[in-house]
C-alpha cells in the first residue's frame, strides 16, 4: 500500500477474494468454527502461489467460554462490538475484511465507487447492518468486478456535478451557514450555484425579510454572488436555471436528506462537548451513503481529527465564521480542497484556476477557456436570470 502507484483495482479484486476464501475457510470449519480476528495488511502475504494469513496467536474457536483473546488486535481493523463490548463472532472478521479493502481502494490510483460501496457496508458500526457471511461479502464482491468491467459503469467515468446535498447532525450547528457559504464560494468562481431551502426553519425568509440588500427577481433572491430560494409554499412555483449546481440544505433533517440521490452529501457536525453524540448517531444514520462528507464545524480542528479516527474516514474541519454571505481565505480554502478532492476530474481544473484568480488578482474572474464556462455558459446564463 506504500508503492500505491502499483495497486491496480484487478490487484486489489484479486487479493481481496483470495483473503476472504482463507476466512471462509475458517468460518466453516468443524465442529466449530474459527475466527480469525487479527486481520490486519501486514498479515497479509502476497506469494507466487497466492495469499497466505499469518499470526494466528489471537484466533479463537466460536464458542469458546470467556474469550480471553479478545481484547488484543489492531484497533483500526477491530468491529465496534469487539471493542467495547468484548464481542466476537463471524462478523467481526468482516469487519476488518471490509477495513482492509477501504485501505487498498484509498490507496491505490483508481478509486472504485462498486468496492468502496462494499467496504461501507462491511465495517458499518452496527453488526445487523453489515454482511451476514462471507459468502455475502464475495456474492457482492462478484457484482463490482462487474460493474468494474462494464461499459455501463467504466471505471474512471467522469462526472458533473449537478447537486449537492448539506444536511447536520442536529439543529443549530450551522447547516444554513455552511450551505449559504458553499453557494457563494460556487458563484463567486464562476461556477453557477444556486441555493435551496428544503426545511422548515424558514432561515432564508427571516434573513431576507431583515433587510440585507438581497435583489429579487422571479422568486430567486440575489446578494453579491449568493442565488437562492427560500423555501415556499406548495402553491409557489420558481424556474431553477438548469445549467448549474443546486446546494439542498436539508436542515437537520437526515433521514428525508439521505433518501435523495446527490453527487455530494456533506453532514455537518458540531464540535462542542454536548454535540459530540450527536454527531456519532448522525454519521451511523448516513453511513455508506454514496460520496458522503463529513465537515466538523466552528474550526476545532483537534475535533475534527477525533471523528476522523472514530469515522475511520477523512473530516473537513469548516473555519470559525460569522458571516455566511462574505469570503474569506479560511473558507476559500476549505472548499477548494473539498471539491477538488471530493468533487470529480472535471470540476478540478475550473477551482484550481479559480483559486490563483483570487489569489493574483484580489478578484473572482472566469478562468480562460475553463470546463464550466464552456459547459454552464456562465455569462448568458447570468443575462438571462437578471433580466
Amino acid at each position: 500500500m506504500l508503492r500505491s502507484s502499483f495497486i491496480t483495482q484487478s490487484f486489489i479484486y484479486q487479493t481481496i477474494w483470495e483473503v476472504s476464501e482463507v476466512l471462509s475457510y475458517l468460518h466453516h470449519m468443524t465442529p466449530v468454527p474459527v475466527i480469525y480476528q487479527d486481520l490486519k495488511a501486514e498479515h497479509v502475504i502476497l506469494g507466487k502461489g497466492g495469499v497466505k494469513l499469518i499470526d494466528f496467536g489471537i484466533a479463537s474457536y466460536l464458542d469458546e467460554a470467556g474469550n480471553k483473546f479478545q481484547n488484543y488486535g489492531t484497533p483500526e481493523y477491530t468491529a465496534p462490538e469487539k471493542r467495547e463490548l468484548a464481542k466476537i463472532s463471524i462478523k467481526t472478521d468482516i469487519y476488518s475484511l471490509g477495513r482492509l479493502l477501504e485501505q487498498l481502494v484509498l490507496a491505490g490510483n483508481d478509486k472504485s465507487l462498486s468496492l468502496l460501496r462494499i467496504s461501507q457496508k462491511a465495517t458499518h458500526p452496527r453488526e445487523e447492518e453489515r454482511y451476514a457471511s462471507i459468502e455475502e461479502f464475495q456474492e457482492e464482491l462478484r457484482r463490482a468486478k462487474e460493474d468494474m468491467q462494464s461499459e455501463k459503469y467504466p471505471v474512471n467515468q467522469k462526472h458533473l456535478l449537478q447537486k449537492i446535498i448539506v444536511a447536520g447532525s442536529e439543529k443549530h450547528i450551522g447547516t444554513t451557514h455552511i450551505a449559504i457559504s458553499l453557494t457563494q464560494y460556487l458563484n463567486g468562481c464562476k461556477i453557477p450555484a444556486v441555493y435551496q431551502e428544503k426545511n422548515p426553519s424558514d432561515d432564508m425568509r427571516k434573513t431576507i425579510k431583515a433587510g440585507k440588500n438581497f435583489a429579487e427577481c422571479n422568486g430567486l433572491y440575489r446578494r453579491g454572488d449568493f442565488l437562492g430560494i427560500p423555501l415556499y409554499g406548495a402553491g409557489v412555483e420558481v424556474t431553477i436555471p438548469k445549467q448549474g449546481i443546486s446546494v439542498i440544505d436539508y436542515g437537520s433533517d437526515l433521514s428525508l436528506a439521505r433518501k435523495e440521490e446527490a453527487d455530494l452529501f456533506l453532514l455537518v457536525t458540531g464540535s462542542r462537548e454536548w454535540e459530540r453524540e450527536s454527531a456519532k448517531i448522525g454519521y451511523e444514520e448516513v453511513f455508506g451513503l454514496e460520496n458522503l462528507v463529513v465537515l466538523c464545524n466552528y474550526g476545532d480542528k483537534s475535533q475534527a481529527r477525533q471523528y476522523a479516527g472514530e469515522f475511520h474516514r477523512k473530516v473537513y474541519c469548516f473555519p470559525l465564521d460569522g458571516e455566511p454571505f462574505s469570503a474569506t481565505k479560511a473558507k476559500n480554502q476549505l472548499f477548494h480542497e473539498l471539491l477538488q478532492k471530493e468533487g470529480g476530474e472535471y470540476e478540478r481544473d475550473s477551482y484550481q484556476d479559480c483559486k490563483y484568480s483570487r489569489e493574483r488578482t484580489g478578484m473572482w474572474r472566469n478562468p480562460p477557456g475553463s470546463i464550466f464556462g464552456k459547459l454552464f455558459g456562465f455569462r448568458a446564463w447570468r443575462k438571462n436570470r437578471i433580466h
